[in-house]
């Protein structure tokens, strides 16, 4: 795949399962991320909503990764910008107390259970019954329907998982018998859209890095980006697609390009992986 990093001016990465799992970092990735700063503009992103941008910010330097301000992206955050860019309020709250602090921090009012006029449903580890019940008088009531992602599990390390927000999500829309009117988070490409302008990148300048075919690499072609599958054996995915076994994979594809530095910052030549479209 001839030029694959040419026009590249910023890498954003998927967080869990990409550049750590758990509470570990996956092997290399500190040191990946620090050599493509040199050159690159660099974002974090997740579909993990428990958390604040600040909050993820600090786990990241807690591994080791140099983050500096408005790097990280959650779909959390990303929900809350939706929220405010089209004027819904009066929130009922499905979630963590991170997604409640980053909707109080927008100005946006969290409404209790009788009177909240829409809903916002993210990741919720005290999910309930009762809370279905109040989401669902809520959007019987002509309520408007705002969910983080719909991200079914995510992993937790030793090849674990727990269930995702998009748990909540789809036991919500089976009593309502409706979708969300809204999915911030990926494979919807809002998220990645937030990142190239708030860092002033056209799609075409980004590389998204993740290990989901059907979540980051589908968020990454939506929006018109290149996307690096991470754990997926070389192979003829889409042009715009280089898969590679790891992270350390990754490196020896950069690694066979020749830098040059003056223009944008970019890799040219060529880099090693999938070969065509399907």
């Amino acid at each position: 795949m001839p030029d694959f990093f040419r026009d590249a001016r910023l890498f954003a990465f998927d967080l869990d399962g990409t550049l750590y799992v758990g509470e570990e970092a996956v092997p290399g990735a500190v040191e990946l991320v620090a050599r493509l700063r040199a050159s690159h503009k660099i974002a974090y992103f997740t579909n993990n909503s428990r958390n604040t941008a600040v909050e993820v910010r600090e786990k990241l330097a807690r591994l080791g990764f140099e983050v500096r301000d408005g790097e990280v992206s959650t779909s959390a955050a990303a929900a809350v910008r939706y929220l405010k860019d089209a004027g819904i309020d009066d929130l009922y709250v499905v979630g963590s107390d991170g997604l409640r602090r980053e909707i109080a921090a927008a100005g946006l009012r969290i409404a209790a259970e009788g009177s909240a006029k829409n809903l916002v449903v993210g990741l919720d580890n005290d999910f309930s019954y009762q809370k279905v019940a109040a989401a669902l008088s809520i959007l019987m009531g002509g309520g408007r329907f705002v969910a983080c992602n719909v991200d079914a599990r995510f992993p937790v390390g030793q090849g674990r998982y727990l269930p995702g927000c998009g748990a909540m999500v789809a036991a919500i829309a089976a009593a309502a018998g409706r979708n969300p009117d809204f999915v911030a988070g990926k494979p919807n490409d809002y998220l990645l859209a937030v990142i190239a302008q708030a860092r002033g990148v056209e799609p075409g300048e980004i590389v998204v890095v993740g290990d989901s075919a059907e979540s980051d690499v589908a968020m990454a072609l939506r929006y018109g980006c290149k996307a690096v599958l991470v754990g997926s054996p070389p192979c003829d995915v889409d042009a715009a697609v280089l898969a590679v076994e790891d992270l350390q994979g990754l490196q020896a594809a950069i690694g066979e390009a020749q830098y040059e530095p003056p223009a944008g910052g970019a890799f040219a030549a060529s880099a090693v992986g999938c070969g065509g479209s399907e």
